[in-house]
């Protein structure tokens, strides 16, 4: 009796892996886990002496879909936005850079990732930096 029991279940459990498996398959459902960001930014001082000065904000985004484009929209608090569109390399990690003309104006930067070519597509992760902007010193020659 405790066989025919045992039996039943393990039956019914290769039947319900089985079916999963097939399921995950047709579906074809990609998950992105823990998905980290950071942002940074730069002021590059005296770098357009007409429009003030130019900002960099640099965008690393890890454990993404690899070989997969994605659209970062950078939304300045005191600038117009821009968008930033890359693809990842294999292993997932997306790293651009976005120009902000006469960025030195704002003070936060906040940055939403999307999968795919433009901001149309489904919001991966959002943040902004998390400290001041450094400012670099440009030289004249």
């Amino acid at each position: 009796m405790v066989r025919k029991k045992n039996g039943k279940f393990f039956i019914l459990f290769i039947f319900s892996f089985i079916f999963a498996m097939i399921l995950s398959l047709l579906l074809q459902i990609s998950l992105v886990y823990g998905v980290e960001m950071d942002i940074k930014c730069t002021i590059y001082e005296n770098s357009d002496d007409e429009n003030g000065d130019n900002v960099d904000v640099r965008i690393l985004a890890i454990e993404l879909k690899g070989n997969n484009d994605y659209t970062a929209e950078v939304i300045p608090d005191h600038n117009l936005p821009t968008n930033v569109t890359d693809k990842t390399d294999y292993e997932g990690i997306f790293w651009a850079i976005a120009k902000i003309p006469n960025g030195e104006k704002s003070l936060l930067f906040k940055v939403n990732l999307y999968e795919g070519k433009d901001i149309d597509g489904d919001l991966v992760v959002s943040g902004d930096d998390d400290t001041p902007c450094h400012p670099i010193p440009s030289f004249d020659k």
